[in-house]
């Protein structure tokens, strides 16, 4: 029997009050505990599921055992894989007794759900503890400061496994693109993308949010890396601060995805361009798991090289063949509003920004923790090719 994990909570909010209520909800539910103070009381692992001394038993969920394998230096998937009745059992309990792991879980506490007793995730002694109450009040506390030169109104939140993601557009502010001779204005709201872990699986995050009003695709686009992250460590007057300088400077640079935009616009789609840049190539079939698989299995597209090829030749090859894999991407993961976009006023010809909402339209079919990750590698690539313009 392979190892049990519970479900992991994944919830979507269309307003901030109800972002509000599952906080209040969840306050004073999850405790840290340390891990050797379990471990000392008797403690084992049981039944392929449970962590405890008979009278306390506790449970993981998948990130609770994920972190519990990293601490120990055992890989999750190695541990899910092993099927014999007892055997994930004997693993966990053999390596918990080893006197060099426990020395390396002194440092570190289980996060525990109370309600459920379940662990759903693990951090270090230094972890600052920042709870979403306090990182939502925060965020408002600096968008009222702000207000009156950038206002800005709540556009959606997801929770995953108690990391809450919360989105804010400005409601001044707009990207607009007609490129390439479209008749009509294609308006994006922009804004900014605020995540908070309270289980030791990120740090608190900071970025760039776009969002399509004409289909209602979202878009994660990173910020710069002196900017997006706020580690859980350090005294909490210098985590006071350091915060409050990421949040002035992420706003500070919100012209920035105006510029993206048109850029992405006035890129006429042209796949062979596209995958003839290495990296490029490699984030284009990476935003959405399997997509040259998927593609290449239902057209049947598979190439091979003749001994007599040179590299030159080979790279040719390879180039038409995932241009022809991309050309069909609209189809396979396009929605309505995608077809409608490749084919109306809004463009003449289909462009480079076309294409990333293909991702992020069949971002929108996913549970919230496939949607936001699907969404994050579509506006990293977005970034990566406005930046790269120039060669591309």
């Amino acid at each position: 029997m392979t190892i049990t994990t519970e479900a992991i909570e994944e919830t979507k909010f269309d307003k901030l009050s109800d972002v509000q209520d599952w906080i209040q909800d969840t306050a004073g539910h999850l405790n840290r505990v340390a891990i050797n103070g379990v471990l000392d009381s008797g403690a084992e692992f049981v039944d392929d599921e449970y962590l405890g001394d008979g009278d306390t038993m506790l449970r993981f969920n998948d990130r609770g055992m994920r972190a519990l394998c990293r601490l120990v230096g055992f890989r999750f998937d190695q541990l899910s894989k092993l099927e014999t009745p007892g055997l994930s059992t004997a693993v966990v309990n053999d390596l918990l007794q080893q006197n060099d792991i426990r020395e390396r879980l002194s440092e570190s506490e289980f996060v525990i759900d109370d309600r459920s007793m379940t662990v759903i995730g693990a951090v270090s002694g230094s972890y600052v503890s920042y709870d979403n109450a306090r990182f939502l009040g925060d965020i408002q506390q600096f968008l009222d400061s702000v207000k009156q030169n950038e206002p800005t109104e709540f556009q959606e939140g997801y929770v995953v496994n108690t990391e809450l993601t919360v989105r804010f557009c400005s409601t001044k502010r707009h990207g607009e693109i007609k490129g390439l001779g479209g008749a009509g204005s294609d308006l994006s709201k922009i804004g900014m993308e605020f995540h908070n872990s309270m289980v030791g699986t990120s740090s608190v995050r900071v970025n760039f949010f776009l969002h399509r009003l004409a289909c209602a695709n979202g878009m994660m686009v990173p910020a710069g890396k002196s900017v997006n992250r706020i580690h859980h460590s350090g005294n909490e007057r210098t985590f006071d601060k350091r915060l409050k300088h990421r949040f002035a400077e992420l706003l500070r640079k919100l012209d920035g995805m105006q510029e993206m935009l048109q850029t992405l616009g006035a890129m006429p789609l042209v796949p062979e361009r596209l995958v003839s840049h290495e990296e490029v190539c490699k984030q284009l079939f990476d935003v959405i798991p399997a997509t040259k698989r998927t593609i290449c299995d239902g057209e049947d597209l598979e190439f091979e090289y003749s001994p007599k090829s040179t590299p030159d030749d080979k790279r040719k090859i390879k180039i038409e063949h995932d241009a022809k894999v991309v050309s069909f991407i609209p189809e396979y993961f396009g929605g309505e509003h995608c077809a409608g976009v490749f084919d109306s006023d809004y463009r003449d010809d289909a462009t480079v920004f076309d294409l990333i909402n293909v991702f992020t339209e069949y971002a929108k079919t996913k549970p919230p923790s496939e949607r936001l990750a699907i969404e994050e590698r579509s506006g990293r690539l977005a970034k990566f090719i406005s930046d790269n313009k120039k060669k591309l």
